[in-house]
C-alpha cells in the first residue's frame, strides 16, 4: 500500500509547478488561502480583502499549510489535491483488500481508480473535489464496514470523515453518505442495521469536529454567512440552475461514462453481473452508493462535471472485481470492452494535445500513444488477460505526464494572467480590468484589480447569484476621470472581449503593451 501511495503521488504531483494558476476557478482558491496567509486569519475565508462564504475552511487550510512548506506557488497550491487523490487510491487498496480478502481485485480496482480520466485530471487541480472525494469514500467505506459488523469503531471513524468532508464542502459531506446508507438498507430490506449506526456516539463525533467553524463562522458573520453559505451557494444551487443549458437529464449519463475511461467499457459490461452472480452482497453496496450519487445530482438543478466525481470509487471497485473474474476466463472477446475505450483514449490524447494549443515533441507523444495501442492489441491477440489492465493503466500514467509536461502547461499558461502581468510595475499602478475578471493576476501581481462596469451594469442587480461576485468594481466613466492623468494605468482584457474595449481607444488613449494566451494588457498613454 505503500508503495501505491508513493508511484500515485509521483504522478500526480509532476510538473506541478510548471502549471500555472488558471481563471477563474483554480484563482479562486489559490487567492483565498493566500489572503488567509497573510491577514493571519485562518478562520474566515476571504478574497479581494472581503469576507467570501463560498466553501468551508478546510480547502485554505490545507493549501495554506502547502504554502508554509513550498512558499506561495502553484506546486503548494496544487499539493493538496495530489497528495488527496493518492491517499484515495491507497485507500481504495486497503478497502477492497478488506472486504474481499483478494489482492488481486484490490490492486485491480485501485489501478482503475488511480488511472481514470477525470481521476487524474482532478488530481492535478486546485479544486476541493479530491480532498470531499476522499472523506466521503473513507466515510461510507467505513460505514459499510460497520454494517459488516468488524466493530463499532468503524462508525466512529465514519462520522469523523463526513465530519471533514462537511469542512471541505458543506451539507453534502453528510447527505451523500446519510443516503447512501439509509437507500442500501432499504433496498437490502435489513431493518435492524438502523439500531447498529452508533448514531448517538457518532453524531457526538461529527458535532465536535464540525460545530466549532460553523458556529464561529456565525458568531462572527451572522446571517450573511447563513443566507450566502447555506442559502445561496448550496440550498439556491441545488433547487435553481446556475447554467440552464446543463440542466438536462441525461448530463451525468453522458458525462459519467467519459470520466471513467479507459475503463468505462467494463464497467459498462459489469452492469448486468449483478444479476446472475450469487453472492453479490459487497456489488449490491457499491451499485448503491454509485447510483444515489448519480441520482441524487441528477436531480439537482445545478450541474457541473466534477458533482459525481464521488461515484467514481465504487465504479472503481466495481470494474476491479469484474476483471479479477474475468482473469480467470483464458477468452479473449470480452477484454475488447477495454481494448477498445482504451485505444481510443489514447488516440484521443494524443490528438487533444493539438486543442490544448501544445508545443510538445510530437514525436515522443505519437510513439508512445502508438506503442501503447500496439501493445494493447498485441495483448489482445495473444489473449495475456493478466497483463492487459496493469499495461493500459502504465500506458494512462505514461500519457497523463506527457499531457502535464505540455499539454496543461500550455493550456493554463493561456487561461493565466501570471505571464501578462511581469508587464506591470512592482508597485504604484491602478489595475482594472475590462470583461471576464483575471484572479489569477491578483494572485501573482497583489493588486487588487478593479472589474469595470457600464453605468448599467452599476446599478442592475444581478439576480440571485449577485453573491458570488465579490471582486471590487467600478463604473468605467468614473475609472476613466479618476486615472484621466495617471500614466500607471493598466487594464486587462480578455481575448472575446477586445472588440468591444477597443472600440473605446480612441477616447481613452489606451495601448497595448503586452499579450500574452487569451489575455491583453493595455497601458494609458498620456
Amino acid at each position: 500500500m505503500t508503495f501505491i501511495f508513493f508511484a500515485a503521488a509521483a504522478v500526480y504531483l509532476l510538473f506541478n509547478a510548471s502549471i500555472p494558476v488558471t481563471d477563474p476557478v483554480e484563482a479562486n482558491y489559490a487567492l483565498t488561502a493566500k489572503e488567509m496567509l497573510l491577514s493571519g486569519d485562518w478562520l474566515s475565508p476571504r478574497i479581494y480583502g472581503q469576507y467570501w462564504y463560498d466553501k468551508p475552511a478546510m480547502i485554505y487550510w490545507l493549501i495554506i499549510f502547502s504554502y508554509k512548506l513550498f512558499g506561495v506557488n502553484e506546486f503548494a497550491a496544487r499539493f493538496p489535491s495530489a497528495l488527496f487523490s493518492a491517499l484515495s487510491v491507497s485507500f481504495i487498496y486497503w478497502f477492497v483488500q478488506r472486504i474481499y480478502a483478494d489482492q488481486r481485485t484490490a490492486m485491480l480496482s485501485a489501478l482503475v481508480l488511480g488511472t481514470s480520466l477525470q481521476f487524474w485530471i482532478l488530481a492535478k487541480m486546485i479544486i476541493t473535489d479530491a480532498c470531499l472525494f476522499f472523506f466521503v469514500s473513507v466515510a461510507l467505506a467505513t460505514f459499510y464496514l460497520g454494517l459488516l459488523g468488524q466493530g463499532k469503531k468503524w462508525f466512529i471513524v465514519a462520522y469523523a470523515s463526513s465530519g471533514l468532508a462537511v469542512l471541505t464542502k458543506g451539507p453534502v459531506g453528510i447527505v451523500l453518505p446519510a443516503l447512501v446508507i439509509f437507500t442500501y438498507i432499504l433496498v437490502s430490506r435489513r431493518w435492524a442495521l438502523f439500531k447498529q449506526l452508533s448514531l448517538i456516539s457518532g453524531m457526538t463525533v461529527f458535532g465536535a469536529i464540525v460545530l466549532p467553524w460553523y458556529f464561529y463562522m456565525y458568531k462572527a458573520h451572522g446571517a450573511e454567512f447563513i443566507n450566502t453559505f447555506l442559502g445561496l451557494h448550496n440550498y439556491i444551487r441545488a433547487t435553481v440552475a446556475e447554467h440552464p443549458k446543463d440542466n438536462v437529464f441525461y448530463y451525468y449519463l453522458v458525462l459519467f461514462p467519459l470520466s471513467l475511461l479507459p475503463w468505462t467499457g467494463l464497467f459498462l459490461k459489469a452492469l448486468g453481473s449483478l444479476a446472475v452472480r450469487s453472492q453479490a452482497m459487497h456489488e449490491r453496496f457499491l451499485w448503491v452508493w454509485a447510483a444515489v450519487i448519480l441520482v441524487f445530482f441528477t436531480m439537482m438543478a445545478t450541474k457541473y462535471p466534477t458533482y459525481v466525481f464521488p461515484a467514481l470509487f465504487p465504479a472503481a471497485i466495481i470494474t476491479g472485481r469484474y476483471m479479477a473474474l474475468m482473469q480467470n476466463n483464458t477468452g479473449r472477446t470480452e477484454w475488447l470492452w477495454l481494448t477498445i475505450p482504451a485505444g481510443l483514449l489514447f488516440a484521443g490524447l494524443a490528438i487533444g494535445l493539438k486543442y490544448l494549443k501544445a508545443n510538445p515533441d510530437w514525436f515522443v507523444v505519437y510513439s508512445l500513444s502508438g506503442a501503447a495501442i500496439i501493445a494493447l492489441i498485441w495483448l489482445q491477440i495473444r489473449g495475456n488477460s493478466r497483463l492487459m489492465p496493469a499495461a493500459t493503466a502504465l500506458a494512462v500514467a505514461a500519457l497523463s505526464l506527457v499531457i502535464s509536461c505540455y499539454g496543461f502547461s500550455a493550456y493554463a499558461d493561456a487561461r493565466s494572467a501570471k505571464a501578462l502581468i511581469t508587464a506591470l510595475p512592482k508597485e504604484g499602478a491602478i489595475v482594472a480590468s475590462y470583461g471576464d475578471y483575471p484572479t489569477s493576476a491578483v494572485f501573482y501581481s497583489d493588486y487588487l484589480v478593479i472589474r469595470l462596469v457600464t453605468s448599467e451594469e452599476s446599478i442592475k442587480a444581478r439576480g440571485i447569484w449577485a453573491g458570488k461576485y465579490t471582486m471590487p468594481t467600478e463604473p468605467e466613466d468614473v475609472f476613466y476621470t479618476r486615472t484621466l492623468t495617471n500614466p500607471a494605468t493598466y487594464v486587462v482584457v480578455n481575448a472575446h472581449d477586445q472588440q468591444p474595449f477597443q472600440a473605446k481607444l480612441q477616447i481613452q488613449n489606451f495601448v497595448p503593451v503586452s499579450s500574452h494566451g487569451k489575455m491583453t494588457l493595455y497601458k494609458r498613454e498620456l
